[in-house]
């Protein structure tokens, strides 16, 4: 390997730490190791950006998973004999090296010259390969989801990798659920790594303690290879960062996606779903989606329509449609063996179904149609075949407000060795569908996705629209494609309680668009634990609440008045704070990271934190703890920091590093806003997301110690990707010295995408309604808004509430003062225009 190019210089900022960053670009180098005793395959070293390397052993004949890395795999590093080194990477990791020992066989990764990681192959045993991973000095692991356990993993647990649909799944149980991410992260108060295991296979990890103050590990897989990624870290931010940057960012989805979904399996005709949709308006609570499952369609045919229940499918969603809603319509990748059903016909024609073991047939197995067979999505002419069948023309019935939720697809087939797919079965390439397993439904992911990209490059579509799609299934890569739920979870206060860990757990692997179904799918929720459902979950990514076919009729105001006033109060908080939400969807797209998150991430050598799992972040200023008992109408809350915590709601105050808050039914759970932040928030009641767009923002500022805060909001138009050209707005918020600032957002990181060429704007005559500050601690006697309109091109006279003469002066404002809350009334500051606020 040859050392060439020349170290780029970019400082850059995160939310957690300042660092130095120096970027490397070298010419392409893969190094490959021979002679691995006598065995089959060889090793190959390959670097990546950001101090990663990869180790994979391959022999040309097995498996190999494709299709999950995004990172280009054309840099090379100095080399000294069996040991690769990245130099100089920022200031706290100021190298990665990986040493490369008896030709593959025992690896050593190592951060700052301290080993990191280490591996140790596991003898050649036929198809099955393993792996020992040491990761030595390290508190605690986290990773490797689905599974409701605790997020914390636990030593002395064998941990199973295979995607399964199980019935009522059971908690605290290690075995995998309907998806897997093979990312472990690996944690202590100094240090934070990662290491990738990319088999697709039915595997396992056996967790054990490595004799000393580190932890352990066995991987353990029937088919495939040993795929291997060292990520250095340091921080947790930073191993989630380069882990997406690795498999691909969080894809920025439309923001109606981000509000309140309304499902049951099953809304019955159209004339309930328009029931429904009426009763949100009758009782004053917004929401964006209503759902239909898998009995909306003629006999279990996906992409038709029960002509009976659901005879004019696009005159009812045109009636959604005027409200500014949208519909989701299910289809699963089983397909009902029915000639003449256009779907069978044209994939038998084709060969499109998984195969049997012979090759011979098409694989049948038995699913919600009865006899079915399974579309073969490892093929890429499957895939572009079936991403037609969303086009307009080919689902009948179909309209531009109508998006998918594809389910069934780890897969799941009822009649067969743990409901699943033979092991045995061949897909495209005469793969063995163990080597494949759990990649099935990131293939479906990405067959459905592609559908939703194909069906908008065209009439009636003027621009391509961004997709929506909820998937069970999932691999790594997922967040490109698809937000995912937490399956068929259960009406009881224990599954409301292992709600959190797993989307934690999810988030922290680089998933972010997660969620639970609100009042658990099987059983019946009373009152007080479906609003608590609504309380917590009004602040997770996705937002949907579900039933099972035989569970009561769940409709939020079907509870009392009372109980509906609290979930419509929960509700309307969702689309209080959506301008936020949106905004850190935007971040995560851009950089890599989450929209929720356990605490550590954000105090990473706070040991207290390490374990916490029953209150959460939401971007980096607010803060949920949550409440899954009954009867409980105050808590503890940990405040890791230094700096105050507010009530989100109140302005009360609080400091670390814990206080006792009231959570009553009536009060919700505890939400509390960070000091040194600022939220954007849209206050007033809307029926959904796109009632909202031309409202005016409140910005909520929470000071810190020092006087200070800071926060962003990003805007675009919602729906297309234009932003990608360039329209959108992202503002910058400042309070320092007594004075509130919006510019344009500046900051970037060594993670950030790069800037496109911009060719498109976008512009908005919102403003700025109202500002609250809390902390703030005496009351003004002026405050004022000044225009900073340097080097700006904007009509003035389009300005909400704002003459154009009042740009050259200082504008007087009303406020008010009360027990540490300023209120400051109608600035009417343009959202585009730089601007100042001054509180003296």
């Amino acid at each position: 390997a040859e050392f060439s190019g020349i170290p780029k210089m970019t400082h850059y900022t995160n939310s957690f730490s300042l660092l130095l960053l120096l970027h490397l670009t070298y010419t392409f180098a893969t190094h490959v190791f021979t002679d691995l005793e006598g065995r089959t395959e060889h090793a190959e070293v390959t670097a990546y950006q950001y101090g990663i390397f990869r180790l994979r052993f391959r022999d040309g004949q097995k498996y190999e998973v494709g299709d999950v890395v995004v990172a280009t795999d054309d840099l090379s590093v100095p080399q000294s004999g069996d040991v690769f080194q990245h130099n100089s990477l920022n200031t706290v990791v100021q190298q990665s090296s990986l040493t490369v020992q008896e030709n593959g066989l025992k690896a050593e990764f190592t951060v700052n010259s301290k080993a990191a990681i280490t591996t140790e192959l596991a003898a050649a045993d036929g198809d099955n390969v393993g792996v020992t991973v040491t990761f030595p000095e390290t508190t605690v692991l986290y990773g490797i989801p689905e599974r409701a356990i605790d997020m914390a993993l636990k030593e002395g647990h064998k941990y199973r990798m295979y995607n399964l649909d199980i019935f009522k799944y059971e908690l605290d149980n290690d075995q995998g659920l309907y998806g897997i991410i093979p990312l472990l992260m690996a944690h202590s108060a100094e240090r934070t790594v990662g290491f990738l295991f990319l088999n697709a296979a039915d595997a396992s990890v056996q967790l054990e303690s490595d004799g000393g103050n580190g932890k352990k590990t066995t991987f353990s897989s029937e088919g495939g290879i040993v795929d291997m990624f060292f990520i250095p870290g340091p921080t947790p931010l930073d191993v989630q960062r380069q882990y997406s940057y690795l498999t691909g960012k969080q894809y920025l989805p439309p923001l109606f996606s981000l509000g309140y979904h309304q499902c049951r399996w099953n809304y019955r005709s159209e004339e309930d779903v328009l029931q429904v949709d009426a009763g949100f308006d009758k009782y004053d609570i917004p929401y964006d989606v209503i759902w239909l499952d898998i009995e909306h369609t003629d006999g279990k045919r996906y992409f038709t329509w029960d002509s009976h229940n659901f005879p004019t499918p696009e005159k009812m969603q045109e009636a959604i449609s005027d409200k500014g809603r949208k519909m989701v319509t299910i289809t699963d990748p089983h397909i009902k063996r029915a000639p003449g059903y256009h779907v069978f016909d044209e994939a038998t024609a084709n060969g499109y179904f998984v195969k049997n073991s012979a090759g011979t047939a098409d694989y049948e197995g038995h699913c919600w149609p009865g006899t079915s067979s399974w579309l073969d999505f490892t093929n890429p002419d499957v895939r572009d075949w079936y991403a037609t069948l969303f086009k307009y023309d080919r689902y009948k019935g179909s309209t531009p407000i109508l998006y998918s939720w594809i389910d069934m697809n780890e897969p799941s087939v009822f009649n067969s060795h743990e409901v699943t797919m033979d092991k045995s079965a061949l897909h495209h390439g005469n793969v063995k569908h163990r080597d494949v397993h759990n990649m099935y439904g990131y293939y479906h992911n990405m067959a459905a996705h592609q559908g939703h990209m194909l069906r908008s490059q065209g009439p009636p579509h003027d621009i391509p629209t961004r997709p929506f799609i909820l998937s069970r299934s999932f691999y790594s890569g997922t967040q490109r494609y698809c937000a995912v739920w937490t399956g068929d979870n259960q009406a009881e206060w224990s599954h409301l309680t292992k709600a959190t860990p797993m989307l934690l757990s999810l988030s922290l692997s680089g998933l972010p668009f997660v969620g639970a179904d609100v009042g658990g799918f099987f059983g019946n929720p009373d009152a007080e634990l479906l609003v608590r459902w609504y309380q917590q979950a009004t602040l997770t990514p996705f937002f949907r609440g579900h039933a099972h076919l035989e569970s009561k009729r769940r409709e939020p105001w079907l509870f009392g008045d009372d109980n509906t006033a609290l979930i419509r109060t929960a509700i309307r908080t969702r689309y209080k704070i959506l301008p936020f939400i949106y905004t850190q969807f935007y971040i995560a797209s851009q950089e890599g990271s989450s929209v929720i998150f356990p605490l550590f991430m954000q105090w990473p050598s706070d040991s207290s934190l390490f374990e916490l799992q029953d209150q959460f972040m939401i971007g980096t200023g607010l803060m949920a703890k949550t409440i899954s008992e009954p009867g409980v109408t105050e808590t503890e809350v940990r405040l890791p920091g230094t700096q105050p915590w507010y009530s989100f709601s109140t302005g009360a105050s609080y400091s670390a590093p814990a206080a006792t808050v009231g959570c009553s039914l009536q009060q919700g759970i505890p939400i509390l806003q960070l000091g040194g932040t600022i939220l954007p928030l849209r206050e007033r009641p809307r029926r959904s997301s796109n009632a909202q767009v031309n409202d005016p923002f409140t910005l909520q500022v929470a000071l810190d110690n020092q006087k200070q805060a800071s926060g962003s909001l990003y805007l675009d138009d919602t729906h297309s990707f234009k932003y990608q050209n360039g329209a959108f707005l992202f503002r910058q918020f400042t309070f320092e010295n007594g004075k509130l600032s919006s510019t344009s957002y500046s900051q970037r990181t060594a993670y950030t995408t790069p800037v496109g060429q911009v060719s498109e704007s976008f512009s908005t005559k919102t403003t700025v309604e109202r500002v609250r500050l809390f902390g703030y601690d005496t009351k003004p006697s002026s405050v004022s808004l000044q225009y900073n309109l340097q080097g700006a091109s904007y009509d003035a006279a389009g300005l909400q509430g704002v003459v154009p003469e009042d740009h050259t002066k200082p504008v007087p404002l009303t406020f008010e003062y009360e027990n540490g809350v300023l209120t400051v009334r109608k600035p009417q500051a343009a959202i585009q225009l730089d601007w100042t606020i001054t509180i003296q």
